[in-house]
């Protein structure tokens, strides 16, 4: 059995990681659409047709699973895709609110990228699904660069991640939503800023396990077979993202293969 796994960019690597180690008998292919990002600053109506296009490559592969590693997409398109689409479809929102929710949390916090949260789709999923809970949900688009650029390591910059973060400070909330894909490859930095007893919620293992547990109940008999190849589409690749998988995927080795959505 074959998954697909989209995202606008690289950060969902951070999501096929996570599947490739939870499930290796299983054949895994990733899309990041790199030639057309960021979709956070897209309409609607843009990111739905790229969601699509996504989409349908990755069925042209013959991948009978979908994972949307992207928040953004997750947060514009998820439901039309599901409905579109008579195939599995995962997506790392409801994925990363399933776990948090079930912590019984009082004070919830949510950070990610202004398009994310703007959306307010944490918020809403998090309220449908149990209306008693309080979000505090906030914007840190700064991380996304910090970590591209390979500076996590620099003093300056846990002062800039802990100034983004102190917003949550005096909001004693117990666990947080790391609502973007990038932002487990930071999780040690937020972690000290935000304190021990608040726990994270990791979205690209989340939706690892909620795909691992959908498996386990309906195609038992993959697991038994012997481990399956991964491969890495990309829409365009530079030289940037280049050296950007090389920082932040150093053990990550996989030949990176180019398309062209039309």
């Amino acid at each position: 059995m074959k998954i697909g796994i989209f995202d606008s960019g690289i950060g969902g690597l951070t999501v096929f990681k996570e599947i490739s180690k939870a499930l290796p008998s299983f054949e895994i292919v990733y899309l990041g659409d790199t030639a057309r990002l960021p979709y956070g600053i897209k309409s609607k109506r843009t990111i739905d047709h790229y969601s699509i296009k996504n989409i349908d490559f990755l069925k042209s592969l013959d991948c009978e699973i979908i994972v949307i590693a992207c928040n953004t997409a997750s947060s514009y398109s998820a439901r039309l895709l599901k409905n579109k689409y008579k195939i599995p479809i995962f997506d790392v929102i409801s994925s990363g609110v399933t776990a948090a929710l079930k912590l019984n949390p009082k004070n919830l916090g949510v950070i990610g990228t202004n398009s994310t949260i703007a959306s307010e789709s944490y918020i809403r999923t998090i309220k449908r699904k149990n209306p008693k809970v309080k979000v505090h949900s906030k914007a840190c688009p700064i991380f996304v660069p910090i970590i591209e650029q390979g500076l996590v390591n620099q003093k300056y910059y846990d002062k800039i991640i802990y100034e983004n973060l102190k917003f949550f400070i005096n909001k004693k909330i117990d666990s947080l939503i790391l609502g973007c894909t990038h932002y487990p490859l930071i999780k040690k930095n937020i972690q000290s800023c935000v304190g021990g007893d608040v726990v994270l919620i990791d979205s690209a293992s989340e939706v690892a396990g909620s795909l691992r547990e959908h498996l386990l109940k309906h195609h038992p008999n993959e697991f038994k077979k012997p481990d399956k190849r991964r491969s890495i589409f990309l829409t365009d690749k530079s030289e940037y993202f280049q050296s950007v998988v090389g920082k932040i995927f150093r053990k990550l080795d996989f030949k990176i293969k180019l398309v062209d959505l039309k």
